[in-house]
């Protein structure tokens, strides 16, 4: 899925050395988002981090998998690559 503009986002060091890559289009392919984003992932994503920092993983995974289309499994495996926050 070609995420356009926000394709070139580099990515913060600490995600950029968990996942081996530097962009959001990379880290797009590499987890194989589906789906374009929305307007409405902006704050879908941020409400995400939050629950990621007080240690619950469900919206983070939710958004994931049925915001961007990953498959479950590579949801998964994304989160548990994710660097302490």
């Amino acid at each position: 899925m070609d995420l356009g503009a926000l394709g070139g986002y580099r990515l913060p060091t600490a995600i950029s050395n968990a996942y081996g890559v530097t962009t959001a289009q990379e880290l797009a392919d590499q987890l194989g988002v589906t789906k374009a984003p929305t307007p409405a992932l902006g704050p879908a994503a941020d409400s995400a981090y939050q629950a990621l920092r007080r240690g619950d993983s469900g919206p983070a995974r939710r958004l994931l998998v049925d915001d961007l289309g990953i498959r479950e499994t590579k949801a998964d495996e994304a989160l548990a690559k994710l660097p302490a926050l």
